[in-house]
């Protein structure tokens, strides 16, 4: 079966869960154990993830205090 980069999906969950996932990504980012282990794409899609969970995070903050 062939990989294709076009194939999108979307995931609607509340702002706890939006929480909760930033801090799982964020643990995994602080044990990631690096390469060769996992593959250093990894980090950096973890990396960005981090950064637009925390960007959620900030505009709910923002929008409802």
């Amino acid at each position: 079966m062939e990989e294709t980069q076009d194939y999108e999906f979307q995931l609607y969950i509340n702002i706890n869960e939006v929480r909760m996932l930033y801090n799982h990504v964020n643990y995994a980012i602080e044990t990631w154990p690096g390469s060769p282990a996992r593959p250093p794409e990894e980090q950096e899609y973890l990396k960005q993830l981090k950064t637009q969970l925390f960007a959620m995070i900030s505009d709910y903050t923002f929008e409802y205090g």
